[in-house]
C-alpha cells in the first residue's frame, strides 16, 4: 500500500474514531444520542428518562421549564433536548457528579435525580437558550455573572441567598439587565466582553 493511501486510512479511521471517543470519554456529549445509554427511553426525540413510569412527571417538568425559559428570552429555535435521569447510575453515565442537572451547549440537557424541579429545569434551558443565540464558544467565553447570573435570576430559582459566587453573580446580572433599558437583552448581552 502507498503512503497516500495509508494517511488516508489512518485520516478516516481518525475521523471515525473521534465522535466515538469522544461520545465514550466526554460522558455529557452522550445527550446527542442518550437511547445509546443502555436503559434511557425517548418517548419523543426531546423527551428522554431512565424511568418509563416518571414520563408523565418528566413532561410536565419539560413543559413548565420551557414556558419559564420561553417567557423570558422569547421563543426556542428548536426543541431543546432533555434527559431525565430517575437513578444515580444515569445521572453517572451522563457523568453529573453531584450536578443538579447540567446543559451540553444547544446539543441538549441532563437532569439528575435531585434536579426533578422546575427552576432547575427552566435554570438549565436558558443555558440551552443562550447557546442557541450567543453561540456555544460565547457562552463558554462570556463573564460567569452574566450566563450564571441570567440563570439564576431568570429561572425564578427560589433559594435566596445562593452560596457564593452565585449570589453575587445574580445580584450582578439583575442590576445590569435593570440598566439595560428598553434594549434588547440579547443586543446587550453580546457587547459584553
Amino acid at each position: 500500500m502507498s503512503i497516500k493511501k495509508r494517511l488516508l486510512c489512518i485520516a478516516v479511521a481518525a475521523l471515525v474514531a473521534m465522535p466515538l471517543a469522544a461520545f465514550a470519554l466526554v460522558k455529557p456529549l452522550r445527550v446527542i444520542a442518550p437511547t445509546l445509554v443502555p436503559g434511557i427511553l425517548c418517548i419523543k426525540d426531546t423527551l428522554c428518562t431512565d424511568n418509563p413510569a416518571r414520563f408523565d412527571a418528566a413532561r410536565t417538568l419539560y413543559r413548565e421549564g420551557y414556558a419559564t425559559a420561553r417567557d423570558a428570552l422569547g421563543p426556542f429555535r428548536d426543541a431543546p433536548r432533555v434527559v431525565f435521569c430517575s437513578t444515580a447510575a444515569c445521572a453517572q453515565a451522563f457523568g453529573l457528579g453531584a450536578q443538579a442537572a447540567q446543559t451540553v451547549g444547544d446539543f441538549g440537557v441532563i437532569v439528575a435525580p435531585r434536579g426533578w424541579k422546575s427552576f432547575y429545569l427552566a435554570h438549565e434551558l436558558i443555558h440551552y437558550r443562550q447557546a442557541e443565540v450567543l453561540g456555544n464558544l460565547a457562552v463558554a467565553t462570556q463573564p460567569r455573572w452574566l450566563i450564571e447570573g441570567m440563570a439564576y435570576s431568570l429561572s425564578g430559582d427560589p433559594r435566596h441567598p445562593l452560596t457564593e459566587p452565585f449570589e453575587a453573580w445574580r445580584a450582578q446580572f439583575d442590576a445590569w439587565h435593570a440598566g439595560i433599558g428598553s434594549q434588547d437583552l440579547w443586543t446587550a448581552a453580546r457587547s459584553i466582553h
